[in-house]
């Protein structure tokens, strides 16, 4: 079950907040090191952990406003601007991705015109190392919490958080070949920039589009759909439920559908049944579930959907 929401949004805030200040100290580590260690792989590792930091920054700011109760403007509540970060953070993995790929191709290209790089210091090789155990902490972590919240914002930042720790590892297997080897070697790294690059943009594309079908009120699932048909029709007094309409607003669902009763009943006891099946829904979807019933009697003599 969803947490309450400005409970909720307080704790994705916290989780946001601390991937920052690790993202930050990352940053600097890494430009750093590669500077020193003479690695340009390295201070294109840490330019993408930067770029993680930014989106921890639009995380921070969706909280903010899903916090924010629902007023004349928004009925729905604020749950979209978590949505619309969720896209955000999916273009700039978009845009990280197609950035890795285009340094990891000219360094590819200049080796085949004879001109290999500077082979790399083992300091850029430790903040490779360390980079790829920070990251993949952070990834576990952050997507834990994004599982526990439904938060898609907290999800997509997992993946961007995923994706900074294949750069590292990228890194690590490229800086560890060119110390070990001359030459051809050194080729190891932008070889393994471009494979990452390519699974970079992969999730990038793929966390866009989710959240962009959110955005344009796309229906739940079908089986979400049928299992919520389900839940309706087993509540005692109701003989069908039928026109479905159900979509997701941020972390909640949003629904509104038809409920076919005994046209005998009085009001009130329509009124009890109706309550029984949003009780039921919101017990299996959480109690931030927004729901709208209509009740019908049933003198049609069919069943109808």
């Amino acid at each position: 079950m969803t947490p309450h929401c400005g409970d909720r949004a307080s704790q994705g805030m916290a989780v946001s907040w601390r991937g920052l200040w690790v993202d930050l100290a990352l940053t600097v580590g890494k430009i750093a090191a590669g500077l020193v260690g003479h690695s340009s792989a390295m201070v294109a590792d840490g330019l993408h952990t930067l770029s993680d930091a930014v989106t921890d920054v639009v995380a921070i700011w969706g909280f903010r406003m899903v916090a924010i109760p629902p007023d004349r403007s928004h009925r729905y509540g604020h749950g979209k601007f978590e949505t619309l970060c969720s896209v955000f953070v999916g273009i700039a993995l978009i845009l990280a991705g197609l950035g890795i790929l285009w340094a990891s191709s000219v360094r590819i290209l200049d080796a085949l015109d004879g001109s290999f790089p500077q082979a790399p210091g083992g300091i850029a090789l430790a903040a490779a190392a360390l980079s790829v155990l920070a990251k993949e902490g952070l990834y576990r972590y952050t997507l834990s919490a994004s599982i526990r919240l439904k938060s898609p914002a907290l999800k997509a930042n997992a993946w961007h958080h995923r994706s900074d720790a294949l750069s590292s590892l990228a890194t690590l297997v490229g800086i560890g070949g060119a110390m070990l080897w001359s030459g051809w070697g050194r080729v190891l790294d932008p070889l393994a920039g471009v494979a990452v690059s390519l699974m970079v943009v992969k999730v990038g594309v793929s966390i866009s589009l989710e959240g962009a079908d959110e955005l344009m009120e796309a229906s739940l699932p079908d089986d979400l759909s049928r299992e919520i048909v389900d839940i309706g029709e087993s509540v005692q007094g109701v003989r069908n439920l039928h026109g479905l309409r159900a979509r997701k607003v941020g972390p909640s669902i949003a629904m509104d559908f038809h409920l076919l009763v005994d046209p005998e009943l009085s009001v009130r006891d329509g009124h009890d049944i109706a309550t029984d099946v949003e009780d039921a829904i919101r017990d299996r979807f959480g109690d931030d579930t927004m729901i709208s019933v209509h009740l019908e009697p049933d003198d049609r003599g069919e069943t109808v959907r």
